[in-house]
């Protein structure tokens, strides 16, 4: 593939990923997930983020959008949460962290969902709401809505915890979003790996959905 060829390509899955409709969604992140694309998702977490939920989960549940999969969710130390819920948009995603949650004895505490993150309904609310890498696939026009739409799914104090790969260009935008949107608890931002953590909550205490 040349130099024109992959820039086309990735503008072109970069739309698809933002923009798309669910089933484009779905099939383009299920055949990178088949490929082994994102086979490093696999090797081990940040360990920054997993200290972070557990601070804030103390005990209780978490709802990870995006998880991939599954890394997180049988990372986190067992007596940390007692629930924890990962949502992914691919179905290959979805079936590596059962199996994997499977293998690491979390099956009766860790449940996976397939569903696009813009559209899924909680059925409980959540002391933690992870956005781990995945809220910046998100068009930046509907992240204000996204987060107020989740927010009446926290518990009370509840929090979401993001985390950046980078905060450059859109990504910037987004975290810009984040701040001026909600009321942030914690940033830590590392020049060396280019990455940002945010812990936040809504502005206006949410009503909970039972």
């Amino acid at each position: 593939m040349n130099y024109f060829t992959k820039k086309t390509h990735n503008v072109f899955r970069s739309l698809v990923q933002r923009y798309g409709p669910e089933d484009a969604k779905r099939k383009l992140w299920n055949g990178e997930f088949a490929s082994g694309h994102w086979k490093q998702l696999e090797a081990g977490g940040d360990e920054s983020v997993h200290l972070l939920v557990e601070r804030y989960a103390s005990k209780g549940s978490i709802l990870d959008l995006g998880c991939g999969p599954g890394t997180i969710g049988i990372e986190l130390d067992p007596a940390a949460y007692s629930i924890y819920t990962g949502v992914d948009i691919s179905d290959v995603a979805v079936l590596k962290a059962r199996n994997r949650a499977q293998m690491a004895g979390r099956a009766e505490r860790n449940q996976y969902l397939q569903s696009d993150i813009l559209t899924y309904v909680p059925m409980r609310p959540y002391d933690v709401i992870l956005y781990g890498e995945s809220i910046y696939y998100v068009p930046v026009r509907r992240v204000a809505a996204m987060l107020d739409r989740y927010a009446t799914y926290l518990t009370p104090g509840g929090v979401f915890v993001a985390r950046f790969c980078e905060v450059t260009g859109k990504l910037r935008e987004v975290l810009d979003i984040i701040e001026g949107h909600c009321q942030v608890a914690e940033k830590h931002l590392r020049e060396q790996t280019r990455t940002c953590l945010i812990v936040f909550r809504p502005r206006v205490g949410p009503s909970i959905n039972l």
